[in-house]
């Protein structure tokens, strides 16, 4: 594992600066976005994008990827940032950081996948969460709304 990068430091500073919760996570890396400053979350069994958002906090919130949904993930180095590309079932997060941070937030969360079942959705089940992704882009569930259904559909067979 490489050292880790000066930009995840910062990050977890910026982070804690911006009232984002950070306890338990084992690396941070953070980018801004339409004026909105966005964190990648790294925990040991999921992973978390985080905005603080922007003006009068419109926009914050957490999103929650469990590590069981996550079928691969990728550090692509640009000239002057690189990005992370995280799938998960026919989706793409993808996150820019900086060069040194994403190919260690990539080895990172591999290393946290090799010690995790896999889950497989069904077609349906795939179909319902984009389905459900949909609505809530379109503000028609909450966030609340959202991920518990969420959960509910990425939740292992008993």
């Amino acid at each position: 594992m490489n050292p880790v990068p000066d930009h995840c430091t910062r990050a977890l500073a910026k982070a804690q600066r911006n009232s984002v919760d950070t306890s338990g996570a084992l690396a941070i890396a953070h980018t801004r976005d339409g004026g909105a400053d966005l964190y990648l979350l790294v925990y040991p069994d999921r992973l978390e994008l985080a905005s603080a958002g922007t003006l009068m906090r419109a926009g914050a919130g957490r999103e929650r990827i469990p590590l069981t949904a996550v079928t691969s993930v990728t550090a692509h180095r640009g000239l002057l940032r690189s990005r992370i590309d995280i799938e998960t079932g026919g989706h793409t997060v993808s996150f820019g950081t900086d060069r040194p941070t994403a190919p260690y937030l990539a080895d990172l969360i591999q290393q946290r996948l090799a010690g995790t079942p896999a889950l497989s959705l069904s077609p349906d089940n795939t179909a319902l969460l984009h389905h459900l992704t949909e609505l809530h882009a379109a503000g028609l569930l909450t966030d609340e709304e959202y991920t518990t259904k969420r959960d509910n559909l990425l939740k292992p067979p008993s």
